[in-house]
C-alpha cells in the first residue's frame, strides 16, 4: 500500500470474541451463566478491536494518509444495531485515535468518543441483508435447500453423527446441515472460554461440526442470484463511494475513510459477491480492506486486502477477473454482475433500497 496515492479506504470487519447467541436445549451453559448473557463482546473481544484499531492507524495514519488525531470530515463509522458491533466498532477506534493534544478531556482516560452510526436491523440492507425482507431471496434458499447436491451429499454422509446430535443436544426437531450452528456456536464460544465441553463434544465432533457449520454458512450466499441479494448490496454501496470518491462528487471530499462493523455473514456474504471465498470462517475481528488508489498517471486502481490472522501481515486477495495492478474499470466490469441494479425489485418487494453513506 502506498498510502500518500490512496483516494478512498473501505473496511469490513467482524466484531471481536463474544458469548454464545444462544445455547442448545441441553447445554449447562445457560445464559445466567455468561457475564453479559448471549451475544455479548468479551474483554478478549475488545482487546481484539483495539489491536485492530492499532494495526489500521499503523496503516494510515502513520504513513500521512489519515490525520494523526481524529477528525470527523476524514472518517465515516457504520455498525449494525447491535450490542457486539457497536461495541467493536468503539474498540477499533480507541486504538485507531488514541486522543492527544486539545483532543484530550481527562488526562487519566486514553479514550475518547467518536460517533458511530446505525440503522434498525430491520432495515439494515448492507450489513444485515438477510434480516430485510426479500420473498426472492427466501425463495431461492428453500430451494436450495431441497435440491442442492452437495448439501444433499452432506446430509448423507453425515446422517448419523445429525441423528446423534439431535439426540445429544436436545433439539425436539431432526437437526439438518443448515442447523448445525445453533450447536456449533455455543460449543465454539464455550471452547474459547475454557468452559467444560459436553462428553459427546469430542474433538472430532467438534470439529466435523464446525465443518458443517461453515458450509452452511457460506450457502447462505451461494448462486449468483443470492450473492447479489446479500453480499452484492454491500459491494455496490462500496463501488458507489467509490465511484463518488474518484468522480470528486462525495458530500463531503475529505472523507478518507469508511468502516463497516458487522458479523462473519457479512464477511462471508462480501466474499462470496466479490468471488475471494476460501471456505474458513471469518475470524473475530477479521477485517476486509477494500482501498481505491489515484496513481501519477491520474489512473485509479483497486486493490483488496484481508487481515484474517493478527500475528501475520493482511495479504491481497485476487478479484476474478481483477488483474494485479486492478484499474478501477476493471474492477467495476468483475464486480458488475455481482451487485443489483434494483435490489427492491429483484427481491420482489417494493422497498427503497440504501445506497449512500450519508444521510441528512
Amino acid at each position: 500500500m502506498t498510502s500518500d496515492l490512496c483516494h478512498v479506504c473501505l473496511q469490513v470487519y467482524r466484531h471481536g470474541d463474544r458469548s454464545p447467541v444462544l445455547a442448545f436445549p441441553n447445554d449447562k451453559n445457560t445464559e445466567d451463566t455468561w457475564p453479559q448473557g448471549f451475544g455479548q463482546l468479551s474483554q478478549e473481544g475488545m482487546r481484539q478491536h483495539h489491536n485492530l484499531g492499532t494495526f489500521l492507524r499503523n496503516r494510515y495514519v502513520t504513513p500521512g494518509f489519515l490525520n494523526a488525531s481524529y477528525s470527523r470530515y476524514q472518517i465515516q463509522v457504520w455498525s449494525t444495531d447491535v450490542d457486539r458491533t457497536l461495541m467493536s466498532a468503539q474498540a477499533d477506534l480507541s486504538g485507531l485515535y488514541p486522543p492527544s493534544g486539545d483532543q484530550v478531556w481527562n488526562p487519566d482516560i486514553a479514550w475518547q468518543p467518536i460517533p458511530v452510526h446505525t440503522r434498525p436491523v430491520g432495515e439494515d440492507v448492507l450489513l444485515r441483508p438477510m434480516d430485510v425482507p426479500c420473498p426472492k431471496y427466501s425463495k431461492l434458499t428453500e430451494e436450495f435447500k431441497l435440491t442442492d447436491p452437495e448439501l444433499k451429499k452432506l446430509e448423507e454422509d453425515n446422517k448419523m453423527l445429525l441423528e446423534n446430535l439431535t439426540r445429544w443436544a436436545g433439539w425436539d426437531t431432526p437437526q439438518h446441515v443448515m442447523d448445525v450452528w445453533q450447536t456449533a456456536d455455543p460449543l465454539h464460544c464455550e471452547k474459547a472460554h475454557n468452559r467444560t465441553l459436553p462428553a459427546w463434544g469430542t474433538p472430532e465432533v467438534y470439529a466435523r461440526l464446525q465443518k458443517l457449520s461453515t458450509f452452511g454458512m457460506f450457502a447462505l450466499f451461494s448462486g449468483k442470484e443470492r450473492s447479489r441479494l446479500t453480499g452484492g448490496t454491500l459491494l455496490g454501496a462500496m463501488v458507489h463511494n467509490m465511484t463518488q470518491a474518484k468522480d470528486g462528487t462525495l458530500p463531503d471530499s475529505r472523507l478518507r475513510l469508511i468502516m463497516y462493523s458487522a458479523h462473519d455473514t457479512t464477511l462471508a456474504g462480501l466474499h462470496s459477491a466479490m468471488g475471494t471465498v476460501n471456505d474458513l470462517q471469518p475470524p473475530y475481528a477479521s477485517c476486509i480492506m477494500v482501498e481505491l488508489y489515484r496513481e501519477d498517471s491520474g489512473d485509479h486502481t483497486v486493490e483488496v486486502w484481508y487481515r484474517n490472522d493478527s500475528s501475520v501481515p493482511p495479504y491481497q486477495l485476487t478479484v476474478p477477473g481483477c488483474p494485479d495492478p486492478c484499474t478501477y474499470q476493471q474492477f467495476l466490469n468483475a464486480t458488475k454482475d455481482a451487485i443489483p441494479a434494483d435490489r427492491p425489485k429483484e427481491c420482489q418487494l417494493g422497498i427503497t433500497d440504501i445506497w449512500t453513506i450519508r444521510e441528512s
